[in-house]
């Protein structure tokens, strides 16, 4: 199978084994076998949805034929096989050392958007072990590293393939993380924490500004401040929610601030956001 055709598989998403004998109380080794043989093998396992057993024919093509005809886009076929068996912290390690070894490969975007979708994919399921829980709910920091990979990935390959992929994820990403810059402002409010809840709004506002939170961060931002007793930079938010969102419903009809009622899940007993670090 030929580099250019193993490469379109990608756009759509340690030693071979000892053979233990037993004979005269000794161990026999399989032979090597020709390093052609292991990546049509693993090509197979690829083929056949066996990503486990393409990795361990990769591995061994890796460790006894480093510089050999296949050695690179084996490589890039353990990146893939290592994503399929969800081994994600592996298929970023993978990646990165791809990059780190070869430069200036013409596949070198495959290999970054490799690295931040391993990152994505990781953190995704990392979220779905909780049921019900939504994703702006949990532990933001592998989502934010993933947009910030994402985000070096369409810096440096703007018009590769895998750009449009990349860009839509990292619309999806600012908004989760957005959310979830809000669901722990709310929290701080309930804990009559009001300076925290400001700061959780701010960051929102000022790293997120075109994300769908950013009129309740402006509201949460106004509530802060009025119960800090800094009813000027109340009135200030106030201005600028009414201007960029006039049809607010923080706004009444009269044009003045409707205080927030906190949600449920911002309950200071809520034990989940300690248990999972999301409290700072």
């Amino acid at each position: 199978m030929g580099f250019h055709h193993s490469l379109l598989r990608f756009s759509g998403i340690v030693s071979f084994s000892f053979f233990i004998v037993a004979c005269s109380s000794k161990q026999v080794q399989e032979p090597d076998l020709p390093e052609r043989a292991y990546y049509d093998k693993a090509q197979q396992a690829l083929e056949e949805n066996l990503p486990s057993t393409a990795i361990k024919h990769l591995k061994d093509l890796d460790s006894r034929y480093p510089f050999g005809e296949f050695s690179t886009r084996a490589e890039l076929d353990l990146i893939y096989a290592q994503m399929e068996a969800d081994e994600f912290i592996a298929a970023h390690a993978a990646a990165e050392r791809f990059i780190k070894n070869h430069p200036e490969h013409d596949a070198l975007d495959y290999a970054y958007y490799m690295r931040a979708l391993s990152t994505y994919k990781g953190a995704e399921t990392l979220m779905t072990r909780f049921l019900d829980a939504d994703p702006s709910e949990r532990d933001s920091k592998e989502l934010t590293k993933a947009f910030n990979e994402f985000a070096d990935f369409t810096v440096r390959f703007p018009n590769s393939t895998y750009a449009p992929d990349s860009k839509a994820r990292m619309y999806y990403l600012r908004n989760v993380v957005a959310r979830h810059e809000l669901q722990v402002a709310y929290y701080y409010l309930k804990r009559k924490a009001p300076l925290s809840a400001l700061r959780r709004s701010q960051e929102v506002i000022q790293h997120y500004p075109s994300s769908q939170s950013v009129e309740d961060a402006l509201a949460i931002s106004v509530q802060s401040y009025n119960d800090l007793g800094q009813t000027s930079l109340a009135q200030t938010n106030i201005a600028v929610l009414k201007t960029n969102f006039p049809e607010s419903s923080h706004i009444d009809e009269k044009g003045n601030f409707i205080a927030l009622e906190l949600p449920n899940d911002a309950d200071p007993s809520f034990l989940y956001w300690i248990s999972f670090g999301l409290i700072d």
